[in-house]
């Protein structure tokens, strides 16, 4: 008797067995198949996969240029870069961290006033000192016509004032990961300890490119802004040649200083293709850069 309840125990078992295992391959199957990264464009799973674009081999023009750094932002590859990782005066280009600190704490209409930044060298607004303005207004008179003066009065009106503020820079710098970077002023003057490098320059402007005030400021040809008794008025002119030259060009940030030779960090985008290039301690930023975005868009296929 217990022989038959063993026997008949053991074919259900079996049977069971015979039904689920079939099942259980099928759905193992199936769960292996929507993990596959697919080898070329496709969507699985309602994901838009992109594959890195091809180099088709031509040769990269030759430049004066210290550093380099290309990067394709939408699939995050970078296509070419020299000497990307050295640490290099930037002159204004520093404006972008002074940018992004600005903007965690101030609202585009916080009220600033003109302090000892109406006094500073280089590149100017042409602030009065005691003018009051609205923070975007700076900022739009920092990034276009890179006005040291805009710079310093966002700094002085940070809490706790300039040495506060440059502190944020460089605690925003870390906390990005930027490893060849260290600031001592917003402005971008000359420093032994006030320095960066073209990857860390990449990935500072792909951060600011996320806030969208910055970006529209960044890709602005020409405005006019005035002091808030409109006692005031400053035209301001994008010192990036390339917004009105080149097409695709975004922005974003120019700099020059006798040390850092001509800097230029650009953001083209050509056929729903963003790449982003870096060009530091150049003899010619403007036509570097040219060179570089037609090799870039000629070398690299994209899949569609």
């Amino acid at each position: 008797m217990k022989y038959y309840f063993f026997s008949a125990g053991f074919i259900l078992l079996a049977i069971i067995i015979a039904i689920l295992v079939p099942i259980l391959a099928e759905s193992a199957e199936n769960t292996l198949v929507s993990f596959q990264i697919p080898q070329n464009n496709a969507e699985v799973a309602g994901i838009k996969y992109v594959s890195p674009p091809v180099s088709l081999g031509q040769i990269i023009p030759s430049v004066s240029a210290r550093a380099v750094f290309i990067k394709d932002l939408t699939t995050d590859t970078v296509l070419y870069q020299k000497d990307a990782n050295i640490p290099l005066p930037v002159a204004s280009t520093t404006k972008i961290a002074t940018a992004l600190v600005g903007v965690e704490y101030f609202k585009p209409n916080s009220v600033l006033t003109v302090k000892d930044g109406a006094g500073m060298e280089g590149a100017k607004v042409g602030l009065i000192s005691g003018e009051t303005l609205s923070f975007r207004s700076l900022l739009y008179g920092m990034l276009l016509n890179s006005g040291n003066d805009a710079a310093f009065t966002i700094a002085e009106n940070y809490p706790g004032g300039y040495l506060s503020f440059v502190s944020a820079m460089n605690k925003k710098a870390m906390e990005l990961g930027l490893q060849n970077t260290h600031f001592t002023n917003p402005a971008g003057f000359d420093d032994k300890k006030h320095f960066s490098s073209a990857a860390d320059l990449a990935r500072l402007s792909e951060e600011a490119l996320k806030n969208y005030q910055l970006a529209r400021i960044f890709a602005t040809k020409e405005t006019d802004v005035f002091s808030l008794d409109k006692k005031y008025s400053h035209h301001l002119s994008n010192l990036n040649k390339l917004l009105s030259q080149i097409s695709g060009v975004l922005g974003i940030k120019t700099g020059y200083t006798s040390l850092a030779k001509e800097n230029l960090i650009t953001l083209v985008e050509r056929d729903s293709h963003r790449v982003l290039l870096v060009v530091l301690g150049s003899d010619d930023r403007f036509g570097e850069t040219t060179r570089l975005i037609d090799w870039t868009y000629a070398n690299f296929r994209w899949d569609q």
